[in-house]
């Protein structure tokens, strides 16, 4: 599927591989197709800020294997969950 991206979003895309975070324009693609699917994910007990923190800091890190990947989001979520109705018993 061909896309046009507009000055603006090229320059960000760019910017994003001059600082090493991905190495090419598909790579940047898949991290954000990646954070679009998380933020239609339901279930999400967090707030929008807290999804959107996860998420930089998810595009920030270091490349996980899928099951490194899924086990961070669960982790992350069972901890934010646990801060908003307190410990689990």
């Amino acid at each position: 599927m061909p896309i046009q991206l507009t000055p603006e979003q090229e320059r960000r895309v760019q910017d994003v591989i001059s600082r090493g975070a991905y190495e090419s324009v598909e790579e940047v693609v898949d991290a954000a197709l990646a954070a679009v699917e998380q933020r239609t994910v339901p279930g999400f007990a967090g707030t929008q800020e807290e999804l959107d923190a996860l998420l930089a800091e998810g595009l920030v890190s270091k490349e996980l294997t899928e099951d490194e990947f899924w086990g961070s989001v669960n982790a992350q979520t069972a901890l934010l969950a646990e801060h908003k109705t307190g410990p689990r018993s």
